[in-house]
């Protein structure tokens, strides 16, 4: 039997898996770098802070917010933040995983 967290991770790979397309010849690091560029993007289009944004997360200060978003000292946002971060702002997944054209 799946707990509510695996659910909600198996949905995030499915919509991932059917709703973006292959990335090829990106390194994890360009990945990380496009995901925090979009993160940014949507968070500023709902008119939330960094600071809103983690406090909606459960932090209690924009650390790891600000940071993912840069990619400062090689952090990034992982599945279940990118998850809870599409809830908040009601947006699709794929939206964080699109490469400006």
């Amino acid at each position: 039997m799946q707990n509510s967290t695996q659910d909600k991770l198996t949905k995030l790979f499915l919509s991932l898996i059917v709703g973006c397309i292959i990335m090829h010849d990106i390194t994890p690091e360009q990945l990380y770098q496009i995901i925090g560029k979009n993160v940014a993007k949507h968070r500023k289009a709902k008119g939330l802070s960094q600071l809103d944004l983690s406090l909606q997360m459960g932090y209690k200060s924009v650390s790891v917010v600000s940071g993912a978003e840069i990619c400062y000292s090689n952090k990034h946002f992982n599945l279940e933040q990118l998850l809870k971060i599409s809830q908040i702002l009601d947006i699709e997944l794929c939206n964080f995983f699109k490469q400006d054209d």
